[in-house]
């Protein structure tokens, strides 16, 4: 079909977990949406490890959710294995991670988008993106056809410039059977926009009937399937089998074949030049890096349940760019391997990306305000950080086209805040991988609260819609119904500890939980609690009576430190004409260029006796 004669209001290039999501937001708050692929059928695709979630990444996943985005469904009407980590810590760590069907994910994420009426998809490798008077107008796809647009969104994922490496192979392609776009990198070049390269990888799939299960740890799923929900609408369980997931280690046998053959991993032959992900690294990496380490783990995670995927085992932790034939000889060297099949053999994929600071903390592009990037084209890795973006530049694009001003989540208020101010401010010099560390405010940004952290927002902006703002209203009248029984309900030491010994000890049961040892699930077994409460409901006011104490230090901290978020820095502010902050400074600050004085602050190499010149002069200007 021809669009010749029509003009979208946002075109979003790539269809992956960024587009996805990003098409989605727009589309539900009115836009009128062009989806350019290169394949329908790889919509919504996992082209490494079919899993959502764990620390920090799921909680970007229960964010995005908050704010009424999509993957967080996607993932518990698809999930076939699902588990809680870091449970014996803190609530801050602890998260949900799901091994999904790949085949079901993709289909699922695509009946969604076929449903929006609001969204058209054309299949096409977007090869231009026509730029007048410093706006973006139009794209041009490989069959020559320009379709004129309002705003454009970048979510390209790995297909700039894509290039395959496996040994000695080399193979232009987004991914694995998908051409790259490589036009299209030249048109960002020409645009005036900084790309570099960065690398990632994938790891061999091997097929299920040739591994020895019997001789490695099982992994069986969480038993209890409402226990597992990345999104707060509590949807149903979805009727698959939950399956297990395995464990094994790598041998001496594997370090010394590897090493045997670094110089024929293509990561070290000196073709690629793009920095992979540091805390995701290939296995010829790791012995590198760590030579005398020997036994790496490797999980062994299901692809799908049935289609084409059912019998692929994914192996992680033996990312590589090394030859087929070395992969088939040290994947046999690891136990419960040993007679493995290898059905698709691992490779490094390099690709074009943007300089994020030079886009702005709400995602637009510094060059062009109407122009968007989110995900992978950004310097992030992983499916999470991709939807999350997506979802962000979405809500701002339409922002935007409505003269509204853009929204930016701050560092203490989401994870997602936390991202886009690190890509703004600080950039990358190597895959974005969220983390728990990344966050300041870690104990006031738990996987349990994300809604009441979020979602009045998203129903302020338009993509929180009756039935979920219904289901946030239920969930926080019985966290006060459960808060305030807790504080108001009396019982004894011989009750709550087993105890018959001594004095017994009375106090209300929000003491008693305050004290190590004590859980809110053995107290509502213990004591008569009035109503039944969710999973996610007994977690949250769990969290905030047992780290009470924590929680106000933190609030406190933050509230200290608010007023440099506050103080806005005009966007034509003049660096230049500071004489008396460092040349460093005055160049970071200029290209850069924070949003606040707060931002100001993050950027590596600003002085803080700088910042400090920096306030007195906005003081002065204000």
């Amino acid at each position: 079909m021809l669009y010749l004669n029509k003009t979208f209001d946002i075109i979003v290039i790539g269809g992956g977990h960024a587009g996805c999501d990003s098409a989605l937001a727009a589309a539900k708050l009115g836009m009128n949406v062009l989806v350019a692929v290169v394949r329908k059928d790889r919509i919504g695709w996992m082209p490494c490890n079919p899993s959502i979630g764990g620390p920090a990444k799921g909680h970007l996943t229960r964010e995005t959710d908050a704010l009424g985005g999509i993957q967080a469904v996607v993932t518990d009407k698809t999930s076939i294995h699902v588990r809680w980590l870091n449970t014996k810590k803190g609530p801050a760590v602890q998260a949900l991670r799901a091994q999904c069907d790949k085949s079901l994910f993709a289909t699922t994420y695509q009946n969604i988008l076929d449903l929006e009426p609001q969204i058209t998809v054309r299949e096409g490798i977007v090869t231009d993106i026509i730029a007048e008077n410093g706006r973006i107008e139009s794209v041009r796809f490989e069959d020559g056809e320009k379709i004129d647009c309002h705003a454009v969104i970048l979510a390209t994922g790995t297909f700039l410039g894509g290039m395959i490496f496996r040994g000695d192979e080399r193979i232009a392609a987004g991914r694995d059977g998908e051409a790259p776009a490589t036009k299209l990198s030249e048109s960002l070049r020409k645009l005036g926009l900084s790309l570099n390269r960065l690398k990632t990888g994938t790891v061999p799939r091997v097929h299920r009937d040739s591994i020895d299960f019997a001789s490695i740890e099982i992994q069986p799923p969480n038993p209890d399937p409402y226990h597992n929900r990345f999104s707060f609408l509590d949807l149903p369980p979805n009727g698959l089998e939950q399956v297990p997931c395995y464990i094994t280690h790598t041998t001496d046998a594997t370090r010394e074949i590897i090493n045997r053959n670094l110089n024929r991993a293509a990561l070290f032959s000196g073709d690629i030049t793009g920095q992979g992900p540091r805390y995701c690294p290939s296995i010829e990496d790791k012995y590198k890096k760590f030579p005398d380490k020997i036994a790496h783990p490797v999980f062994l995670e299901p692809e799908a349940l049935d289609g084409p995927f059912k019998d692929e085992i994914y192996l992680q932790g033996l990312s590589t760019s090394l030859p087929a034939d070395v992969q088939d000889e040290y994947v046999r060297s690891v136990p419960g391997l040993e007679n493995a099949r290898i059905v698709r053999y691992g490779y490094a994929i390099e690709y074009d990306f943007v300089d994020p600071t030079t886009v702005t903390v709400y995602g637009a592009s510094k060059l062009f305000p109407n122009l968007f990037l989110a995900g992978q084209i950004l310097g992030t890795t992983g499916y999470e950080e991709a939807a999350s973006l997506g979802l962000m530049t979405g809500i701002n694009a339409v922002r935007y086209l409505n003269n509204a001003g853009p929204v930016v989540l701050r560092r203490d208020q989401a994870y997602i805040g936390v991202m886009t101010d690190d890509l703004a401010t600080k950039g990358v010099h190597d895959p974005y991988r969220m983390l728990t560390g990344r966050a300041e405010w870690r104990l006031l940004l738990r996987f349990d609260d994300a809604d009441r952290r979020l979602t009045p927002l998203g129903r302020e902006i338009g993509l929180v819609d009756d039935g979920r703002w219904k289901i946030y209203q239920a969930r926080e009248k019985s966290i006060a119904e459960l808060t305030e029984f807790l504080f108001n309900t009396k019982a004894r030491s011989e009750i709550i500890l087993n105890e018959n010994s001594g004095a017994p000890q009375t106090q209300t049961l929000a003491e008693w939980l305050k004290m190590p040892g004590v859980y809110l699930s053995d107290l509502v077994e213990k004591i008569d609690v009035p109503g039944k409460y969710s999973v996610n409901t007994l977690m949250t006011v769990e969290a905030e009576i047992k780290y009470e104490g924590y929680l106000k230090r933190q609030i406190s901290e933050v509230k200290r430190l608010a007023r440099a978020e506050f103080v806005k820095i005009p966007d034509n502010f003049d660096y230049t004409v500071i004489p008396s902050i460092s040349k460093e400074s005055r160049e970071k600050l200029s290209a850069i260029r924070p949003r606040t004085l707060g931002q100001a602050a993050r950027i590596s190499g600003v002085k803080p006796s700088d910042i400090a010149v920096l306030d007195i002069l906005l003081s002065k200007t204000k």
